[in-house]
């Protein structure tokens, strides 16, 4: 489970929460939104193939939608404080892309913030929830698409077998 994309995702996330809030009484959930001041971080589905090379790379997203519930009513203070909490959440991911402070994940290239936090729904006049959408980007490398386009070429070639297995072996594709 540690390593899956959203767990890794998930423990960035209490990163910065921890340094936007001094509250700690909150959890990030997958798909379930519990109590006031939980988040919760559900995949969005779409196309996860972004780019893809000859070579076998390809670059890959993932989006979620990060809800919260927050306390909600006429204060327009604590409405206020609600979306600001989301405008420092989307500064915080910005500035740590740019640092390149991103989630342990592998190949990641990037995270950004889709949009900005809104409120979706008032529950019973008490709470809310907000949303904001977050895409990771992340490279793979496909070695078995490499080697094969390689074999291809060199076929091609006419090159001797031993010629052909020293430069697979070269390439440590072999």
């Amino acid at each position: 489970m540690d390593n899956y994309r959203i767990t890794k995702l998930r423990a960035y996330l209490f990163e910065i929460i921890n340094t936007l809030t001094t509250n700690r009484n909150y959890q990030i959930n997958a798909d379930m939104l519990g109590n006031v001041d939980d988040f919760s971080l559900d995949k969005i589905p779409t196309e996860s193939v972004v780019t893809r090379w000859i070579s076998g790379v390809e670059i890959h997203r993932d989006v979620y939608s990060f809800r919260s519930r927050k306390t909600y009513s006429q204060d327009t203070i604590n409405n206020l404080k609600n979306i600001g909490f989301f405008e420092d959440f989307e500064n915080a991911i910005k500035t740590n892309n740019k640092e390149g402070n991103l989630p342990d994940i592998n190949g990641i290239e990037k995270i950004e913030c889709l949009n900005s936090g809104t409120m979706l729904s008032s529950d019973n006049g008490n709470t809310a929830i907000f949303d904001i959408q977050i895409q990771i980007t992340y490279r793979k490398d496909n070695k078995e698409r490499e080697v094969s386009l390689w074999k291809k070429l060199l076929q091609k070639l006419t090159l001797p077998q031993q010629m052909a297995e020293n430069i697979l072996q070269v390439k440590k594709l072999k």
